[in-house]
């Protein structure tokens, strides 16, 4: 009798956790920025104001925000890699209802249900990081962000032309789904091999050891959170604001395409950078700084190099973003520690960004003001000043 042949665990190449993670980051934001981009076809065909459509943007971000304290005790119990691969298949039947988004409560649904996919895949992403790629976060962050806002960027410019080309703009929104569930699949096949990342024993964590009295933990929450104001705003009227300033809904889209190409142009340079300037604090209030003046002209003088100013505020807004994620797996002291201070960082950070659309689609109602919208913006965007001061290097957050 032979002994039965003992086969050798599929050994996965090193590359193929970012990959998974890259397919995971490209369809984490197109389920937000898809909608804003036919918020004129809504309009007319439901007869919402801005504060109903401001609200679909709220929705998800406010989602992002709560549900990211669940992402620790979900994970916990089916592991990363299942967790990853259920936030997936949860926002590819949000994005696929949209089919029906002309029925009374299917876009709120699939807002909500958009934003709790999303919470639970990106919770996860920092501790990875931490744990795969220990030796370059700054670069495999930035790739993560870049492609994170290349997934929004592309989500916001094609919507209006498969809109147009399809004469729908259900069937456009819900077009989102069949690149998600290639992401599914893809991250399954990757993951299955090697059972997924799953977190050790020790790893394990407990809601009640988020660092909430650690000083330099909020701040770089409140840095993230200032950062996610902004950005959701934008994605939620910048398109609108040029349509009604003078531009048509594809030039709107293109626009933000615009905008979004220089995000990911500052995620992938700004972290490696940052690596090594010995001031980096200074990198940072730089980048603040020249958010401030892009979204001043965006609000006061639109027609003015309006590309330009789109590029400076595109490369601010994204350098902020991805040098705060840096610093989520750098202040870490491990896997665990990056869960606990994401967890911290993203309900805190998603749920004040989810004020923004709201508050922004009120300030327009009752004033009908794109400048003051964007003053207000500039505001926010000057507070990151304040918040970064205490980001320094060799920090860690127990």
């Amino acid at each position: 009798m032979t002994s039965p042949q003992v086969l050798a665990p599929r050994v996965i190449p090193a590359w193929a956790p970012m990959l998974g993670l890259v397919l995971v980051a490209a369809n984490l934001r197109a389920a937000v920025s898809s909608v804003p981009e036919v918020i004129v076809d809504i309009r007319a065909e439901l007869g919402w104001n801005d504060v109903a459509l401001g609200i679909l943007t709220t929705i998800p971000v406010l989602c992002m925000g709560i549900f990211a304290l669940t992402v620790p005790a979900v994970s916990n119990r089916f592991g990363r890699g299942r967790t990853v691969a259920m936030a997936l298949g949860v926002l590819v039947f949000a994005l696929a209802i949209r089919l029906w988004g002309a029925v009374p409560g299917v876009l709120y649904l699939s807002a909500f249900l958009a934003g709790v996919g999303i919470a639970l895949a990106a919770g996860l992403v920092p501790g990875i990081v931490r744990e795969q790629v220990p030796g370059a976060i700054g670069r495999a962050t930035g790739i993560w962000s870049a492609v994170l806002m290349l997934g929004a960027g592309i989500g916001g410019a094609l919507t209006v032309p498969i809109a147009i080309w399809l004469d729908s703009w259900t069937i456009a929104l819900a077009f989102w789904a069949i690149p998600a569930a290639i992401a599914l699949i893809g991250w399954l096949v990757i993951e299955r091999p090697s059972g997924g990342h799953e977190p050790a024993p020790s790893a394990t964590v407990r809601l009640a050891a988020l660092p909430w009295r650690n000083a330099t933990a909020w701040a770089l929450t409140m840095f993230l959170a200032l950062n996610s104001v902004i950005f959701y705003s934008t994605v939620a009227w910048l398109a609108a604001s040029y349509d009604e300033r003078g531009w048509d809904q594809a030039a709107g889209g293109g626009l933000f395409g615009v905008f979004t190409v220089a995000m990911v142009a500052a995620a992938f340079m700004l972290p490696p950078l940052a690596d090594r300037l010995k001031y980096r604090r200074t990198l940072f209030v730089v980048v603040v700084l020249i958010t401030t003046v892009a979204l001043l002209l965006i609000g006061l003088a639109p027609e003015f190099m309006t590309v330009l100013a789109l590029v400076i505020g595109g490369i601010g807004l994204g350098g902020t973003f991805a040098l705060g994620l840096v610093l989520l797996s750098e202040y870490a002291e491990n896997a665990a520690g990056a869960a606990r201070l994401t967890a911290m960082a993203f309900f805190v950070s998603y749920s004040l960004a989810a004020l923004g659309p709201l508050l922004t689609g009120v300030l327009l109602q009752v004033w009908d003001s794109w400048p003051l919208v964007y003053g207000f913006l500039a505001v926010v965007s000057l507070g990151q000043v304040i918040a970064a001061l205490p980001l320094k290097r060799g920090l860690v957050i127990h």
